[in-house]
C-alpha cells in the first residue's frame, strides 16, 4: 500500500492486508516495527493502536529496557498475533485465517456475515458455543477457503429487548509458518502506511456504538424503571454493583432454581452449597453464597472475563444469601477424578498434559491479559473443574483480588490481614508475612501439578505433597538411576504400563519442583510456566 493509497482510507473503514506469519518461540506471531515516541507507553501501543493483537507483557518481553528512555524517535518491534492453518483446517479446504480483534457492538454472527461465512464456522474455529459473548480487546478467528473479502454492506443489527439484566461498559483493560495469513487490527493510518511490505493489518477506526450481547435466554428486562413487584427482589445496593459490569446475566427466580434441582434435593448436591440444575435442558452448576458482597465480588470478576479455561457464570438469584448460576463441568473437580479409580484411569498422560496446559493458560490469562489482571489466591484441585472432553476450566474466584500498581513495571504484593486458603497449596511468604503476590498462585499451581502426576491428595498422614519431591535436590549425588526409582514410585500407578514420555514426565515434575520453592523470586512466572509446559504439551 502506498500513501497516496492510504490517503483514500476513511473512519471506520475495515481492510485486510496478508503479513507473514511464523512460530519463532512455539507462539505464532508477525512482528512488525512502530515508532513508541508518538503513543509514549506500552499499554498505549497494546490497547490503543493494535486493540488486542498483541499484549503489554508482550511488548514489555520483545523490548527490554526500551520502555522509559524516551527518545524522540525509538523503534519497538510489536510480536502481533496470528495463527497458520493446521492440518483439521487445510483438509477442510480452509487457506487463510484472519485474526480479526474483536470491537464494541460486534457478536459472532455479525462477525460472519461480514466475511460471508455461516456463524458455526466462526464458532467452531474458536471454540466457542452457541451465542457467545465476545468482548472489545479480545480476537476471533476467521477461517476462509477463499481470499478474504470484508462485506462492508453488513450493519449492526438493530438492539432488541433482552431478557437479562442490563448493565453497563466497564473500561477494560500455533503453530507452523505460512505466508497466507490476515490480521484485522484497528490502527492509526501512519501505522498501516509504516508496515507496507511485511506485515499488514486491517485498519479498524470506528466510532462508539452502543454494546450489544446476545441474551442467553428469552426473559423480561429489568431496567431502572422495574414494576414495583420486581423491583423489591433486587436491592438498589446490588443493582448499583452490577450496573458496572460489562456484560448481561440471567436474572434466575427461587422458583426456577426450586424446580431445576427438584426443591434443592440431596441428590443434585455435588459439593458445599453447590447443586447441579437443569434450566432448558441443559445442566448448571447452582451456587448458594454467603453474602450479597460476596456475590458482588464474584459476579464483578467473572463478568469482567470471558475465556474458554474460566468457567462461565451464567445468572444469578438474588437473596440475602444468593444463589449464582454457573457452567456445568461433567466430569466434576480435577480432585474427583484423581480420586475416583476409574476416572483416574481414563486420565491418560495426553489429558493430564491438556489439563495442566489448560489451567496455566487460564491463570496466565487472569495474570498478564485482563484489566485489572488478578491474584487467584485459591487455587486448589477442586477448583480446577473439568468438561466431558477432559479441558480444564479454573473457578472459586470467591478470595481473587484485583492487582493494581501506579507504575507499569512496578512490584506488586501487599500485606493480607486474613490468611485464605487451603492447607497444603499456600505458599510460605503467604502463610508467613501475608504477602500475596502473583508467585502465589505460581506454587498452587505447582502443587496441582504435583497432584496430577502422582494422583495423591494435597496433605497424606500429615506430611504435604511437595514434600514427597525434595529427594529432586539429591538427585545429582544418588545418581540418575536412584532418581528415576523414585519418580517411578512417585508417579500415579493409574498411568498403567509406563505408557507416557518419561522425558515430558521429568520435566513436568522438575516444573512442578521450580513452582514450589520456598523462595517467591525463585520460582517462574506463569508467562515463563506457559512456555515450559507449551514445549510439552
Amino acid at each position: 500500500m502506498t500513501e497516496a493509497d492510504s490517503s483514500n482510507i476513511t473512519v471506520g473503514q475495515e481492510i485486510i492486508i496478508p503479513i507473514n506469519c511464523s512460530c519463532p518461540s512455539l507462539f505464532s506471531q508477525a512482528i512488525v516495527m512502530y515508532n513508541l515516541s508518538s503513543s509514549g507507553s506500552f499499554s498505549a501501543v497494546a490497547c490503543g493502536v493494535f486493540e488486542g493483537l498483541v499484549k503489554t507483557q508482550s511488548l514489555v518481553e520483545e523490548n527490554p529496557g526500551s520502555e522509559g528512555d524516551n527518545p524522540d524517535a525509538l523503534m519497538v518491534k510489536v510480536p502481533i498475533r496470528c495463527a497458520c492453518p493446521n492440518g483439521n483446517d487445510t483438509s477442510n479446504g480452509v487457506k487463510f485465517l484472519v485474526t480479526y480483534p474483536v470491537i464494541k457492538n460486534d457478536n459472532t454472527d455479525l462477525i460472519a456475515r461480514k466475511f460471508g461465512l455461516p456463524e458455526i464456522k466462526v464458532l467452531e474455529a474458536n471454540r466457542l458455543e452457541s451465542s457467545p459473548t465476545i468482548f472489545p480487546q479480545t480476537i476471533v478467528l476467521i477461517p476462509l477457503n477463499d481470499t478474504p473479502v470484508v462485506n462492508r454492506d453488513i450493519e449492526d443489527p438493530a438492539l432488541s429487548p433482552r431478557g437479562v439484566i442490563p448493565l453497563t461498559k466497564v473500561t477494560s483493560g500455533e503453530t507452523t509458518s505460512k505466508p497466507q495469513v490476515f490480521l484485522v487490527p484497528g490502527v492509526v493510518l501512519a501505522v498501516v502506511c509504516m508496515i507496507v511490505a511485511c506485515c499488514v493489518f486491517l485498519c479498524i477506526q470506528r466510532k462508539n456504538h452502543p454494546r450489544h450481547f446476545q441474551p442467553l435466554s428469552a426473559r423480561s428486562p429489568l431496567s431502572p424503571n422495574l414494576s414495583p413487584s420486581l423491583s423489591l427482589k433486587l436491592s438498589p445496593d446490588f443493582l448499583d454493583g452490577m450496573s458496572k459490569l460489562k456484560h448481561s446475566l440471567i436474572n434466575y427466580s427461587l422458583e426456577e432454581l426450586r424446580i431445576a434441582t427438584e426443591n434443592f434435593n440431596k441428590a443434585s448436591v455435588i459439593g458445599t452449597a453447590m447443586y447441579r440444575g437443569s434450566i432448558g435442558g441443559s445442566y448448571v452448576a447452582i451456587k448458594k453464597i454467603n453474602s450479597e458482597d460476596a456475590a458482588r465480588h464474584i459476579i464483578d470478576i467473572l463478568t469482567k472475563i470471558n475465556h474458554l479455561n474460566v468457567v462461565r457464570l451464567e445468572g444469578c438469584c438474588h437473596r440475602k444469601r444468593p444463589y449464582l448460576v454457573f457452567e456445568f463441568a461433567e466430569n466434576g473437580s480435577l480432585r474427583d477424578c484423581l480420586s475416583n479409580d476409574t476416572m483416574s484411569r481414563q486420565l491418560t498422560w495426553e489429558k493430564r498434559m491438556q489439563i495442566a496446559f489448560d489451567l496455566a493458560v487460564a491463570i496466565h490469562y487472569i495474570h498478564y491479559c485482563t484489566k485489572p489482571a488478578y491474584v487467584h489466591r485459591n487455587i486448589n484441585s477442586r477448583n480446577v473443574l473439568i468438561t466431558m472432553d477432559c479441558r480444564a476450566k479454573i473457578s472459586g474466584f470467591r478470595l481473587a483480588k484485583p492487582v493494581v500498581c501506579k507504575e507499569e513495571n512496578e512490584k506488586i504484593s501487599w500485606n493480607e490481614s486474613v490468611i485464605v486458603g487451603r492447607k497444603g497449596y499456600l505458599a510460605p511468604e503467604y502463610l508467613t508475612d501475608g504477602l500475596a503476590t502473583l508467585k502465589v498462585d505460581v506454587f498452587a499451581y505447582g502443587i496441582v501439578l504435583l497432584e496430577l502426576l502422582s494422583g495423591r491428595e494435597v496433605t497424606m498422614e500429615g506430611k504435604l505433597l511437595k514434600d514427597s519431591v525434595d529427594f529432586l535436590l539429591d538427585c545429582g549425588l544418588e545418581g540418575s538411576s536412584g532418581c528415576l526409582d523414585k519418580l517411578n514410585k512417585f508417579w500415579d500407578p493409574a498411568l498403567e504400563g509406563g505408557d507416557y514420555p518419561l522425558g515430558d514426565a521429568i520435566c513436568l515434575t522438575l516444573l512442578a519442583k521450580a513452582c514450589t520453592e520456598e523462595d517467591p523470586h525463585l520460582r517462574p512466572t506463569m508467562n515463563d510456566v506457559l512456555k515450559a509446559i507449551s514445549r510439552m504439551a
